[in-house]
């Protein structure tokens, strides 16, 4: 079974045809394994050898670096944080999938793809979705942005916001961190993830590729598609069509980046040192445009 041209194409809108970026292959059986990867045409074979019987993990962002990054320390965020091209924003939902995973412990393969996709169905991942739109919807109210939006498949979901502009931050980690903070508070969403992940080194669901656990693939999604549709649309390998959203205006988000990244050089500078604690809700209500 070879995966349809269709997503090639999209590979080359998402990623171009030549990047620096860490490819995971592998199984939750078998492990994973890591590999430097640096053209569409090198994706291409990798996928061609190993699809869809592995799962396909990609490196969120492209490194403006000659060194490779799968020789960078994992431990060490600094290198993603200086190469990285910073011209999306990505925000994470993750459904717990404690339950799924203690019923299954002692399940077959095929009686945990069974119990899982039986779970999906009933609505384990309900939250997500309700979260993924809540943040979609705010995105489009407070920047006059629409965003792309992904299921991984499993319990994951994946919403783009791309910026005309790479954004040049001197404080990129921490200016991100206020952003996914603003946002979640917003909003009120629970299932959102930023404290808990570096920002510049995140590996992501390969679109296209097929979830171990359920079979199912990891595609957009139209963000209006109720409960079951969404996960109806991830039965098929096959993608008739996308719209990344690469061509909006996104000046006023970029300014909002850049002030607050001001805003944060200028508090360290003053000397406070509690990076992670700065109040800066003020600013984020003063400079979004509404």
């Amino acid at each position: 079974m070879k995966l349809d041209e269709k997503w090639f194409e999209l590979y080359e809108s998402l990623y171009g045809t030549t990047f620096n970026k860490i490819l995971t292959i592998g199984t939750p059986n078998e492990g994973y394994e890591n590999y430097p990867i640096k053209s569409l045409a090198q994706l291409r074979q990798m996928c061609e050898e190993n699809y869809p019987k592995k799962e396909f993990y990609i490196s969120l962002y492209d490194y403006d670096s000659d060194e490779l990054a799968i020789k960078w320390d994992p431990r060490d965020n600094t290198p993603y944080e200086k190469y990285s091209k910073k011209n999306c924003i990505l925000f994470r939902f993750i459904q717990n999938t404690d339950i799924i995973k203690e019923e299954t412990k002692e399940l077959t393969d095929v009686q945990k793809f069974m119990f899982t996709r039986r779970t999906l169905n009933l609505g384990n991942n309900k939250e997500i979705f309700e979260d993924v739109r809540k943040v979609y919807d705010a995105i489009e109210e407070l920047f006059n942005i629409k965003s792309w939006v992904l299921f991984n498949g499993y319990n994951e979901c994946y919403l783009y916001v791309f910026t005309e502009s790479e954004m040049k931050l001197k404080n990129p980690t921490l200016t991100y961190y206020y952003f996914y903070k603003f946002i979640e508070k917003y909003t009120g969403v629970k299932t959102l993830i930023y404290s808990q992940i570096e920002p510049f080194s995140q590996i992501l669901s390969l679109p296209g590729s097929q979830n171990n656990n359920t079979r199912l693939y990891t595609k957009p999604y139209d963000i209006t598609l109720d409960y079951l549709d969404i996960l109806k649309n991830s039965q098929s390998r096959k993608i008739e069509s996308f719209d990344l959203r690469q061509n909006q205006d996104t000046s006023s988000l970029e300014e909002l980046f850049k002030t607050v990244d001001d805003e944060i050089t200028k508090r360290k500078s003053e000397g406070n040192t509690n990076i992670w604690d700065y109040e800066l809700d003020e600013l984020f209500n003063e400079k979004r445009s509404i």
